[in-house]
């Protein structure tokens, strides 16, 4: 099996576990289901799953990567344009790509999840302030301190924001994510210039 095919049955094996934990959690909540449930869900072993997946966490929210230290290294030397607010937002798009986060359908049944379960909010909230402590030190690396650190964890919570309106807008999934947030932004712009 060449790596291409091989990196392909991986991806369609991960989004195929997620889809299940996240059905799953919709039907049941997060505390009616266990690992064996998914496994049957999906039609794949129980040492597949954990093959994949450390946690039910990981299952329902995605797995916590490490950040793209290329990615990382360009952003926190100025780049890729030299203008913080597109570099962030170039920056956190391919993110997004580089993690396989981008299958819009499967990113609007994670959000619809997560709004409607008490504990996986509170799973996602601890998720998020480690990433948003992540970004904002990355900003004030880039930027030095007199940036400020209440500004840095404004613009991420607005990028934030930005890229939930876009999977909350139930997108038809015909255009890919990165042109869906580029739109969001544009409409941000024009909104806060307005």
């Amino acid at each position: 099996m060449t790596g291409s095919k091989w990196e392909q049955r991986r991806v369609e094996t991960t989004q195929r576990l997620e889809r299940c934990a996240l059905e799953l959690t919709r039907d049941k909540g997060f505390d009616g289901w266990t690992i064996d449930d998914v496994a049957t869900a999906a039609e794949v072993s129980r040492r597949t799953v954990f093959n994949y997946f450390d946690s039910k966490a990981d299952l329902v929210l995605g797995p916590v990567h490490e950040d793209n230290d290329t990615l990382v290294a360009v952003f926190v030397a100025g780049g890729p344009s030299g203008h913080l607010w597109n570099d962030l937002v170039e920056t956190a798009t391919l993110t997004v790509e580089d993690k396989g986060a981008d299958d819009l359908e499967l990113a609007v049944l994670r959000r619809k999840v997560i709004c409607s379960d008490p504990r996986v909010i509170a799973i996602a909230h601890e998720r998020f302030e480690v990433v948003l402590e992540r970004s904002v030190g990355l900003i004030l690396e880039r930027e030095g301190s007199d940036f400020g650190e209440r500004r840095a964890r404004l613009l991420v919570q607005l990028l934030v924001t930005i890229f939930d309106s876009v999977v909350a807008g139930e997108p038809d999934g015909t255009r890919p994510m990165s042109d869906l947030i580029n739109e969001a932004v544009a409409d941000a712009r024009a909104a806060l210039t307005s």
